[in-house]
């Protein structure tokens, strides 16, 4: 009994960690809005936004730009750095971005093929409330 109510305690302090944000990070942040992105999780994705960025764009217009999106421009690796300080941060993203190259020749006249190459692509983020916040939308995380 006492080993239940021991495991039923430890639960509900880790859950309410999670909830108050205990462990959060901006590389955390980052690789949550990669996952519900893909996922199509758009509101918890706009949640994730600043609040100078939700002043400027509704959740509305914020599903818009996700259904907009292209999603064979950038495949999201891994963060490969961080950079903190006080309330700001700077995340490096690898990922795998597409660029579209146009060949010519006699046989098929124009011919157009997708190439990839993987690059870096910084993401900006500010603490607000205690919770790593985007301060514009993190295209390369879609």
């Amino acid at each position: 009994m006492k080993k239940q109510m021991i495991i039923s305690i430890l639960a509900l302090v880790l859950l309410t960690a999670g909830c108050v944000g205990f462990g959060s990070s901006p590389t955390k942040t980052v690789e949550n809005f990669a996952s519900e992105f893909s996922q199509e999780n758009y509101d918890t994705c706009y949640a994730m936004m600043s609040e100078a960025y939700k002043e400027e764009i509704t959740l509305s217009d914020f599903v818009g730009i996700c259904k907009d999106i292209n999603p064979e421009k950038y495949e999201f690796i891994e963060v490969s750095n961080e950079y903190v300080e006080e309330n700001m941060a700077v995340v490096d993203v690898l990922v795998n971005e597409s660029s579209v190259a146009i060949k010519f020749s006699i046989e098929k006249f124009i011919e157009v093929e997708h190439e990839y190459n993987e690059v870096t692509k910084e993401i900006d983020l500010i603490k607000q409330e205690d919770e790593w916040k985007f301060t514009e939308f993190p295209y390369a995380l879609t």
